[in-house]
């Protein structure tokens, strides 16, 4: 099995309009709910690949029941921890005419230390059940910034893989924990190295850098221009398969979970990153995060270009 970590749970809302303009009623052509939030869209995704993933974190109120039931509608295991406060609701509104798309996320509430303390603890306590533990998201309010450094140190203490996948404090202390493999895009890879935006960098020597300074495995998010992949044994120029695409949401907690079913299935480094990037770019097909068609995921795996580099 694989935990997946969720701190930040939601009720993910996609709503599908023609031609959105502000100040305007608009009705929907479609309307989808999701048990959102990044660990959910890995699990899902996880679940799609053929795993058995579980999501923990803090739930609370309606949304919370909302998100726990939809999980386990989908046949996702859940251990949540239970909080008074309501879950949040993120929304997207997907113009299919002008094929933008506006996204509203609401804040989380503070976590009480109570709670934080109850997590931890289950963590501690079940660690050794799972294969590999995800950590993925934004922390909600309350919650201590190295929170993930701690639990990976726990997973770390019985050699369950760790795959991390964050922004700001939590990934700069996260990573000194030595996850086995961290996913950061070049505004958070320019972070951890302390470059400037405004300087030009060589992206393969970042993602060499990362892993390097980090003793990790590194997959450097590109967007559109693909990434750079990183570990001991080489580094790899990776170019996404040319797809139309229908909404991104979610494609990199796809990527992710793609890596880690790899890594489960004992592919090498470079063949779990074609199967992150297949799944990554196959959500891209479907409405909804993790909604992608294992047909899709299949078909991409052989359009996926990795290359060697050398000297």
């Amino acid at each position: 099995m694989i935990l997946c970590l969720n701190l930040n749970a939601a009720i993910d809302k996609t709503i599908v309009v023609s031609s959105f303009q502000i100040n305007k009623i608009h009705r929907p052509e479609s309307v989808l709910l999701l048990a959102g939030g990044k660990g959910c869209n890995v699990a899902r995704a996880l679940k799609r690949l053929g795993e058995t993933p579980a999501v923990c974190g803090w739930v609370g109120g309606y949304a919370g029941q909302f998100i726990e039931a939809d999980l386990q509608r989908e046949g996702i295991k859940t251990a949540f921890v239970y909080t008074d406060f309501e879950s949040r609701t993120c929304t997207s509104i997907l113009d299919k005419t002008n094929q933008t798309m506006t996204e509203i996320y609401e804040n989380g509430d503070p976590v009480p230390t109570e709670k934080i303390n109850a997590l931890r603890e289950f963590v501690s306590q079940n660690i050794t059940r799972y294969q590999a533990i995800t950590l993925s998201g934004s922390m909600p309010p309350g919650v201590p910034a190295d929170f993930y450094a701690e639990l990976i140190q726990i997973a770390n203490r019985f050699n369950v893989l760790t795959f991390l996948d964050t922004s700001g404090e939590a990934l700069k202390k996260g990573i000194t924990a030595r996850p086995f493999f961290v996913k950061p895009n070049e505004t958070e890879a320019r972070s951890l190295l302390g470059i400037d935006e405004n300087h030009d960098v060589d992206f393969i020597k970042m993602a060499a850098e990362v892993s390097t300074r980090y003793r990790t495995k590194v997959l450097l998010s590109l967007g559109a221009n693909g990434a750079v992949a990183a570990d001991t044994g080489g580094m790899y120029r990776v170019k996404n398969p040319k797809v139309d695409a229908i909404s991104a949401v979610g494609s990199g907690d796809c990527t992710l979970a793609g890596i880690v079913h790899g890594y489960l299935q004992g592919f090498s480094f470079k063949e779990c990153v074609v199967c992150g990037v297949a799944a990554g770019t196959a959500n891209t097909l479907m409405i909804g995060a993790s909604n992608f068609r294992i047909d899709d995921y299949e078909r991409l795996r052989g359009q996926v270009d990795v290359t060697e580099i050398t000297g």
